[in-house]
């Protein structure tokens, strides 16, 4: 048997930059399934211009084709389920990830055969060990179309103890294209499976039903030992909080001196009230740390239950420098802002020197609570479009024009921060305004 792994592609203004290009890394969780199964496996990462899926198809002959997926891909998966069956209809088709977890009633179109909806990795391996001839019935976390319907069987649960250590053959051949900011090459990890927090606007608490799964430092360590690449971006929704498995992840960093730099998140208020281990952690390597700031007003952060103020978003930031790490600013436009608040996010960002900033608009992801309070204002039901920098939902305070020119006016300012004092290249700065200048092309053009 023979299982093609593919990553699919999606373009915005954003992605163009080529800040951030990370590994397929569900594929080589699924790649590292297949070896221990003794299976043929290759991964399509068709979002680093690898071969194509035609190509790949070609040349590989798969018997199965497993596909991972957020909302932004469903266009792109219709397109490549359509070349699949084309090519050869026997082909089975799967797709998983995020989107297939919460809302797998999304994928049910033609051309798909399973979905798996729970269970992590678990449904897949179950379906490649039985060589295609396994009764459907039988294996929990998945949806399969037979006999002209959709069938769901009962969930499964995800053990993420038991998973092997991803296959980086991909990755190692072709490094040079994975990066994070100003990483590179970076490889990345995941310590962690959904959030323990309960943030209303996010969709990482619903996966996992809620439940927070956390591997023990020492796996961690194990893997991230066995890694051939100096930077590392540990990708969990928040690092470690629980302290004991922190310190031992701290102390047996320190025992390994592993000699890595290390990415990671953390919420502001853990920051604020931790300073001492910050300190530690950039003891053992840890350079950057991305925190969700979201918006920098009281109310709006008790409207999206981030149990934080501004007060301890600014000891944060002290914390962060004090500890010489440099802070990635995950920020958020709400959908009910006014114009000053624009122009008051922009000098907040100068103030406190927030470079590596990130902007997005206020996107209430299907299953969230705040899905169900604006669902009656969305305007959009392309998910192409919902990628955290387009209007799916009306502007209370503003026309949508008017929200479109603050908004990449304010990334135009910050481009221009980063410029002046020199953290990326006159070449990002340039694909910055020329990709909001193209971008205002696509808006007026509706």
């Amino acid at each position: 048997m023979r299982v093609l792994l593919v990553k699919p592609e999606f373009k915005n203004v954003f992605t163009k930059l080529s800040l951030i290009t990370t590994e397929p890394l569900e594929l080589e969780y699924m790649a590292a399934i297949c070896k221990r199964n003794h299976i043929d496996a290759q991964i399509c990462d068709l979002s680093i211009k690898d071969k194509s899926l035609k190509y790949m198809l070609n040349h590989f002959k798969p018997d199965i084709v497993a596909m991972t997926a957020s909302f932004v891909h469903i266009h792109s998966i219709k397109k490549y389920v359509a070349c699949i069956k084309k090519f050869n209809p026997s082909i089975m088709t799967m797709v998983g990830g995020p989107h297939a977890e919460v809302m797998p009633e999304d994928f049910q179109f033609e051309g798909i055969d399973i979905i798996c909806y729970s269970g992590g990795f678990k449904p897949f391996e179950e379906i490649i060990k039985s060589n295609n001839k396994t009764d459907f019935k039988k294996i929990k976390g998945i949806y399969y179309y037979k006999d002209g319907d959709w069938h769901k069987n009962e969930k499964e649960i995800f053990d993420i103890e038991s998973l092997p250590f991803p296959d980086r053959s991909h990755f190692y051949k072709n490094i040079k294209k994975y990066k994070y900011v100003t990483m590179k090459p970076c490889a990345i990890v995941k310590g962690s499976y959904s959030c323990p927090h309960k943030c209303n606007y996010c969709f990482s608490t619903l996966l996992n039903g809620g439940r927070y799964l956390c591997r023990e430092p020492e796996n961690l360590l194990e893997e991230i030992k066995s890694i051939n690449c100096e930077n590392i971006w540990i990708v969990d929704d928040t690092f470690y909080v629980d302290k004991e498995k922190l310190d031992r992840f701290i102390e047996l960093a320190k025992k390994e001196k592993l000699q890595k730099k290390f990415s990671l998140y953390y919420r502001a208020d853990f920051i604020a009230q931790n300073p001492e281990y910050m300190k530690r952690l950039a003891e053992i390597g840890v350079t950057m740390c991305a925190v969700g700031l979201e918006v920098i007003d009281d109310e709006i952060l008790n409207k999206y239950n981030k149990k934080t103020n501004v007060h301890i978003i600014q000891r944060a930031l002290e914390v962060l420098k004090e500890a010489k790490i440099s802070c990635i600013a995950l920020l958020m436009i709400d959908i009910d802002a006014d114009k000053s608040y624009f122009k008051k996010l922009y000098n907040f960002i100068r103030q406190h020197e927030l470079y590596l900033a990130t902007i997005s608009v206020l996107t209430p992801m299907p299953g969230t609570q705040q899905f169900e309070k604006y669902k009656d204002r969305i305007i959009t039901d392309d998910y192409r479009k919902w990628d955290f920098i387009h209007l799916i939902i009306e502007p209370a305070k503003m026309s949508k024009l008017t929200f479109y020119k603050e908004f990449y006016k304010l990334y135009v300012k910050l481009a221009l921060l980063i410029l002046r004092n020199r953290i990326l290249s006159f070449k990002y700065i340039k694909a910055a305004i020329g990709a909001s200048f193209n971008y205002w092309l696509e808006v007026l053009k509706g």
